[in-house]
């Protein structure tokens, strides 16, 4: 997630990208070569991509995002860069087709998930619960499902299921039961229905001063429309392969579903295990091809939360591949 300041001179969407200093030294500590490559996994706005090219004249970077829109804006704002830096609109998934005759080349993949402020803000696409925006929550409006679709065609089973497990929401059963009956009035059509409805469905005694009830079921949402933890699973593993000797990857999370994701794939990886089958089904040589550079996950120094409070819920996790450099 990145902070944006409509005041910034720089433009409406310029912004300072979470933990950018901490990227910034662990991208410093590899070795690197002319014709290296930085791989930017989730663009945003390109706050990350931009330090990192001006950082490190003897880096490309080549940028995944799904999001058009977003897009167009971080190309505008790098084309000073020229062929230092590439651009390609797909899902971070899909990095192994995308990079295809790249492996040993790529010196770090950078990963900052969730979504960003301009998400939140201006795309207008219901992402927050904070206006009345029609339930859309699509990262890439190619996607056939969106929110709306979700919420007023699944069962009550289904939506308890979304919201227990890609939100934690301790309320889902009770939160699923009531959109179905509310659907029988006439679909859900927009974030402030849904975030009234779920607001009424909560007891007041357990709600979190600061936080919205509707927090959890709209991060649920969010996930289950653009599937965004198999996503981190897969595109992890396979960057792991294409990832230069002694090449690290660095990903930021934002909840606990998304670290718990990054921990378990490196703790497996740094076993030897890189088919991402259950642990009785594993055939993998046990050979360790990553090494763990940070114990525990690195968290935003007092400096950045004052400046970005957005930045709070930060955790990043670093791994190196193993093997000589190139």
């Amino acid at each position: 997630m990145r902070h944006n300041s409509d005041d910034d001179p720089r433009g409406p969407f310029a912004h300072t990208p979470v933990m950018h200093r901490e990227v910034m030294e662990y991208i410093a500590g590899i070795t690197s070569c002319e014709g290296s490559v930085v791989v930017d996994c989730t663009l945003g706005e390109g706050g990350h991509s931009e330090l990192i090219l001006g950082g490190f004249p003897d880096l490309r970077v080549v940028a995944f995002e799904r999001d058009p829109e977003i897009l167009a804006i971080a190309r505008e704002r790098l084309s000073g860069f020229g062929k230092r830096f590439t651009v390609i609109n797909d899902n971070f998934a899909n990095i192994g087709e995308n990079l295809e005759g790249m492996e040993g080349h790529v010196r770090c993949f950078l990963y900052d998930f969730g979504i960003s402020s301009f998400h939140l803000d201006k795309s207008g696409r219901g992402f927050s619960f904070r206006g009345d925006e029609p339930l859309d929550m699509r990262l890439d409006p190619r996607l056939e499902t969106d929110a709306a679709r979700i919420v007023n065609t699944r069962r009550e089973k289904e939506l308890t299921d979304i919201f227990l497990g890609y939100g934690e929401e301790r309320w889902a059963k009770r939160i699923a039961r009531r959109i179905v009956e509310r659907r029988g009035a006439g679909p859900i059509t927009t974030t402030g229905e849904l975030a009234e409805l779920v607001l009424r469905a909560i007891p007041a005694r357990y709600h979190v001063r600061n936080i919205h009830p509707a927090t959890r079921v709209f991060q649920a949402l969010r996930i289950a429309v653009n599937d965004e933890l198999a996503a981190i699973g897969a595109s992890l593993r396979i960057a792991a392969r294409l990832l230069a000797a002694n090449g690290r990857i660095i990903a930021i999370s934002f909840h606990s579903l998304e670290d718990r994701v990054v921990k378990d794939a490196f703790r497996r990886m740094a076993a030897g295990c890189e088919c991402g089958e259950e642990p009785r089904y594993c055939q993998c040589t046990g050979s360790p091809l990553v090494r763990i550079l940070t114990k525990k996950p690195l968290v935003p120094a007092d400096a950045e939360l004052a400046e970005n409070r957005r930045s709070r819920s930060a955790k990043m996790r670093v791994c190196g591949k193993i093997g000589r450099a190139s």
